[in-house]
């Protein structure tokens, strides 16, 4: 079974990548669709989409000044602004925004400050955000899910996979892949990624010892 402790992955490529897996399966939804729940509470399909068209153009420099009418407080400034693009705009206006956002050979807003491995796996997990309620499932290429595991214990921020992810073992069944030390946690590669990202909908796929820990962090 394949180990890994270092990061040495494409990062940019594989947004790259995942972006345009993104876009191909959004031009597949129909308007409803658009207006269909996921994972991320309070959060429909427009609104996920959304939030990433809001950090792939909010400008930097008006940022803090932005910030500061929600109080400093990311996750509600999130969380306003998300699903008050996706209200804003119809799902056509936001497939052809997403496009043009993240086809650019340089990321704008956000995107431009923060770490490639870090953006791939919040894409990645997004795209499973919007699949997973609508029972869309997909074939992710090993690589990115190898690439996503690696990068969940270095990310902290908003997501705080690191510290979930903090003194266990994972073990990817169905990619013979594992990852860290302690007790273990066993299951689809997937699973083990929307739980170590605090979706509670992969728990169940799941077991070992470090089950019990792993739901506990992430609350569920």
């Amino acid at each position: 079974m394949a180990t890994s402790t270092t990061t040495t992955h494409d990062y940019d490529t594989l947004v790259r990548e995942e972006l345009a897996d993104l876009r191909a399966f959004l031009a597949t939804l129909t308007d409803a669709q658009w207006d269909a729940e996921t994972l991320c509470e309070g959060w429909r399909v427009r609104d996920v989409v959304g939030h990433m068209c809001v950090g792939y153009s909010i400008n930097l420099l008006k940022f803090p000044f932005t910030l500061a009418t929600f109080g400093f407080n990311v996750p509600k400034g999130s969380h306003v602004l998300s699903v008050r693009y996706g209200d804003e705009h119809t799902p056509a206006e936001i497939k052809e925004n997403f496009a043009s956002l993240t086809t650019k050979e340089k990321p704008g807003g956000l995107a431009r400050v923060i770490k490639t491995h870090e953006r791939f796996t919040d894409h990645l997990i997004h795209q499973q955000d919007i699949r997973r309620p609508m029972n869309k499932p997909r074939e992710i290429p090993r690589e990115r899910l190898v690439a996503a595991l690696d990068a969940l214990p270095r990310i902290g921020g908003f997501l705080k996979s690191n510290q979930k992810a903090k003194g266990l073992r994972f073990v990817a069944t169905d990619i013979e892949y594992t990852l860290g030390d302690g007790p273990e946690v066993r299951g689809p590669a997937e699973a083990l990624i929307l739980a170590i990202s605090g979706r509670p909908v992969a728990l169940p796929e799941l077991d070992g010892e470090g089950l019990a820990t792993l739901r506990q962090r992430i609350g569920a």
